[in-house]
């Protein structure tokens, strides 16, 4: 099940980020913010994945009028592989298709094992930004007349 986020889920969500990404950072040379995770959290759409009645996953979005940007996906590691990141992406294609938008957009490291994921479910690489990689799924609108 995926829930809108409140601000009781916000703790669980800088959590994760935290325990998922400060290698990344450290590995890429880059600077760790808690601060930036949590201001984040008020300027994104933010979507909580439930298993078992438990906290599974979270999946923070942004949009303007053309794409949808996925600011952050993360998956707790004991229910990864069973398909909570996949249902995440699925909330955020439906969100992204019920606005119109023609594409969804995203940046992981460079060398990250999250690359094999996202191509499986349609992104392509869009280009490359310093230690991060552009990708973009493009999005079959169905314009109304």
């Amino acid at each position: 099940m995926i829930s809108e986020a409140s601000t009781l889920d916000f703790p669980f969500v800088e959590k994760i980020t935290r325990h998922k990404m400060t290698h990344l950072y450290e590995l890429h040379q880059q600077e760790w913010n808690d601060e930036n995770i949590s201001g984040g959290l008020m300027e994104t759409a933010n979507f909580i994945a439930l298993r078992g009645g438990e906290r599974a996953g979270v999946i923070r979005v942004a949009t303007n009028k053309n794409y949808l940007y996925i600011c952050d996906l993360q998956v707790t590691p004991k229910t990864q592989g069973v398909g909570i990141g996949t249902n995440l992406i699925n909330h955020a294609t439906s969100l992204a298709l019920s606005k119109n938008l023609e594409s969804i957009r995203l940046c992981i490291f460079k060398g990250h094992s999250a690359k094999k994921f996202y191509e499986k479910l349609g992104f392509g690489i869009a280009g490359e930004l310093g230690n991060f990689l552009r990708m973009d799924r493009k999005l079959q609108v169905e314009f109304s007349a």
